[in-house]
């Protein structure tokens, strides 16, 4: 004669860690001549929360990185990579709120990641704040319509990085059509506050996507983006994402090709064109990935091609034993400044290799090859050598 009532739990995970390496680099400033070499400390103790209840998840990393130059080419400093995002649901499977919280060190270069190849050369600290009301509606049980509102806000430590707010209204539907073709179509309004040049973008789209055997599937989406920036004008823009990816018995292949638009840290966005090929093996004992990509840039606001861009990368990985691995990678990449009319080239290979000497300790074993040349842009001649070896534990 009671009532009855369903008690649900909630779970929640605690994990710290703690890694010291010691690394040897041959040229600290990536520069052509008067290379410094230094041996650098590292110290990174971290912290990872993970609270999973009915109405809220919460996630949250950190990692406090204190390093110590042994020869004081640069001051000792710390760096911090924190990673946060909850996930509420204020009513039952139709209203939710999601924010999130990304700070870590970013490279100020559109067309390479100096965070590769150094620990502070054109980078710069980067925070990335965002909070997500939205709500999902399921007029049927194919049909899922979810709309809402995005305040993003993106800051950097150095003034070379652009900082800006953007405000988002957005809506999205998909369509099951049958269990193996899915339609999708959306629609989203932007306004972007920078210290440049602010603007405002309308952008429709919609497109299928149809599976035709299990994990092999091809897509496209087309779109249409209205850009109106305060200073240059209006502008529209066709946009399309379109692709296949198959599963072979021993590797997948997959192709795609999209045209769309990219936040860039040294300016307010540019327009990427970009067409990519790869390979995957799926071998549990040696794995292996190979891609190559061709890319296009241009300054949506002039409407001028920046730079192309060529690149192949290659991964490789081994278990030699259930506790040593190793792996090998290799990055070769072509980028053309049609600005500056010069070009320039990069190569970055590495291995690493992993002993697990127990399930709550490891050591490791890195070193990483850097070379780049330009004829012209001098800042981009460097050779670089970095050896590092550390031991991590988790308490």
């Amino acid at each position: 004669m009671l009532p009855v009532w369903e008690a649900q739990g909630a779970g929640f995970t605690a994990k710290t860690s703690f890694s010291v390496q010691e690394q040897y680099n041959d040229n600290i400033f990536l520069t052509d001549k008067d290379r410094t070499t230094d041996y650098i400390t590292r110290a990174l103790p971290s912290l990872a929360l993970d609270y999973k209840a009915p109405l809220w998840n919460w996630d949250l990393s950190y990692t406090l990185d204190y390093r110590h130059y042994l020869d004081h080419s640069v001051a000792d400093n710390f760096a911090h990579d924190l990673n946060f995002h909850n996930s509420t649901e204020l009513v039952k499977k139709s209203l939710f709120i999601d924010v999130s919280d990304t700070y870590t060190k970013a490279s100020l270069s559109l067309l390479r990641d100096y965070t590769q190849v150094s620990l502070f050369v054109n980078q710069s600290d980067r925070n990335a704040f965002t909070v997500t009301p939205h709500f999902t509606l399921r007029p049927s049980s194919s049909t899922t319509v979810d709309t809402g509102y995005t305040y993003q806000n993106i800051w950097y430590k150095s003034s070379a990085g652009v900082k800006k707010t953007d405000n988002i209204v957005y809506t999205n539907a998909t369509v099951e059509m049958s269990p193996l073709l899915e339609f999708t179509a959306g629609g989203q309004y932007l306004m972007d506050q920078n210290n440049i040049q602010d603007y405002s973008k309308l952008n429709f789209y919609a497109g299928p996507k149809y599976t035709y055997s299990p994990d092999s599937y091809f897509f496209f989406k087309f779109g249409n983006s209205l850009y109106d920036f305060r200073r240059s004008g209006s502008d529209d823009e066709w946009s399309w994402d379109a692709g296949i990816n198959h599963e072979f018995a021993t590797f997948s292949a997959s192709l795609e090709a999209s045209s769309q638009d990219i936040d860039n840290p040294s300016d307010i966005i540019s327009k990427i064109d970009t067409y990519t090929a790869s390979l995957a093996s799926k071998g549990s004992v040696t794995p292996c990935s190979v891609a190559v990509t061709y890319s296009e840039y241009s300054d949506l606001s002039t409407q001028k091609l920046t730079d192309r861009t060529y690149g192949l990368t290659g991964t490789i990985s081994r278990s030699f034993t259930e506790m040593f691995t190793g792996a090998a990678n290799l990055t070769v990449k072509r980028i053309e400044d049609k600005l500056a009319g010069s070009h320039s080239n990069l190569l970055i290979s590495g291995l690493n290799f992993s002993y697990a000497m127990s399930p709550k300790a490891s050591l490791t074993f890195n070193y990483q090859f850097a070379y780049s040349h330009s004829p012209v842009i001098i800042t981009d001649r460097y050779l670089n050598n970095q050896v590092m070896a550390g031991i991590s534990i988790t308490l």
